[in-house]
């Protein structure tokens, strides 16, 4: 009877608002019709900002047991919150991956890894199911991947096939990346480019980041697209050197006989990472998959002191930096074609997945803390 008695309350009180308008204004025709359009359009306006799509959040926690430090679960906790805010609808996924201790044998190494190993398939078969359901209810769907997981995990994650999304997903803002882009990223060179790739940029799922600014929380870090693998622009690439530096003679003894080289991307606050990722390269270090090997000259992408400034145009052009010095390094030294990059790593959790996502499985990401003196397996 509430609502019943309201609706005709409505009807009564709109059905009497030309006569109010007449009452004031007279009979003024022209008038009357431009407010009855504009009227017609902003009521079209709202019910369909009303009805706008604000996607699914995705969220993927990978708890590492025997890890260096103890694992905090608050950030899926804030995770799952930002995206409830934010999303239509929020899907997580959490599930512990017990690494082998620091000591244990080669035979629990191996076992370690089997069980890693299954619990990422595990993983991803659970976020495509996801993803395959979006789909089909709606293409359009928004889709914001958040991942946390250590580096080797989240970039592992990024090469699944699976995740290389072709369906049309679009990504939305998760926080503040456009009032947080710095001002000299945005180049005439980009703005034209961007405005090319527009509705490539639309349909990409995008890498939300925990932000380290006060009063902050998540941020759109990466947007997954093919823009990651374009050459950079003249005014990028004086931007990205500025992010990281290339370093394609470092102060390396290779290993003459090795069979690998190494990649060493460094946009962590980690000083002594560089040295001590250089130091495992030579000497010879085990893969995910268990494999030692000695590499034999090195490439250093390096962030310095500072952390990444925290803006979608910084995060992905680090990370098209980080894919061009690489493609170029390997372009001009033929004789080191032949053997297997290996990527060392310090980064923001959704760097190292964007990674693993233009790498995919032509590079062996090497876990820290490094693991030598093991017999070679395969992996």
């Amino acid at each position: 009877m509430v609502a019943a008695l309201a609706g005709v309350a409505a009807a009564v009180a709109a059905g009497t608002v030309p006569d109010v308008i007449k009452g004031w204004w007279g009979d003024q025709k022209w008038f009357l019709t431009v407010l009855c359009v504009a009227a017609a359009v902003l009521f079209t306006g709202i019910n369909l900002w009303q009805q706008r799509s604000r996607g699914v959040g995705i969220v993927i926690s990978l708890e590492r047991k025997n890890w260096r430090d103890p694992w905090s679960g608050q950030w899926a906790g804030a995770a799952a919150d930002h995206a409830r805010r934010n999303h239509d609808s929020c899907f997580t996924v959490r599930h512990t991956i017990t690494g082998a201790a620091l000591d244990a044998d080669a035979s629990a190494r191996v076992v370690a890894r089997k069980e890693r190993k299954d619990a990422l398939d595990m993983v991803c078969a659970l976020v495509t199911a996801r993803l395959t359901e979006i789909s089909e209810s709606d293409p359009s769907t928004p889709v914001s991947l958040y991942v946390n997981a250590v580096l080797p995990d989240a970039f592992e994650l990024g090469t699944k096939p699976k995740f290389n999304v072709q369906r049309e997903l679009r990504g939305v803002s998760a926080g503040h990346q456009e009032s947080a882009s710095a001002p000299e990223a945005v180049t005439p060179e980009t703005s034209s480019q961007e405005e090319d790739d527009g509705p490539e940029l639309d349909v990409a799922p995008v890498l939300p980041q925990r932000s380290e600014r006060a009063q902050s929380d998540f941020f759109t870090s990466v947007r997954i697209s093919s823009r990651l693998k374009e050459p950079l622009t003249p005014a990028e690439a004086v931007r990205a050197e500025k992010l990281a530096r290339v370093v394609d003679e470092p102060d390396f003894a290779g290993a003459a006989e090795g069979r690998a080289v190494a990649l060493v991307v460094h946009l962590a606050d980690n000083p002594l990472m560089v040295a001590q990722a250089l130091r495992a390269a030579g000497d010879g270090c085990a893969n995910l998959g268990g494999r030692v090997e000695r590499c034999r000259a090195a490439l250093v992408i390096d962030g310095g002191p500072a952390n990444l400034p925290e803006s979608t145009v910084d995060f992905e052009l680090v990370v098209r930096h980080v894919y061009a010095a690489w493609r170029a390094w390997i372009a001009a030294r033929p004789q080191h074609h032949d053997a297997k990059p290996r990527l060392f790593i310090a980064a923001p959790a959704s760097v190292g997945f964007a990674l693993g996502w233009v790498f995919g499985h032509t590079v062996d990401v090497v876990p820290h803390p490094y693991e030598t003196g093991e017999t070679c397996t395969s992996s």
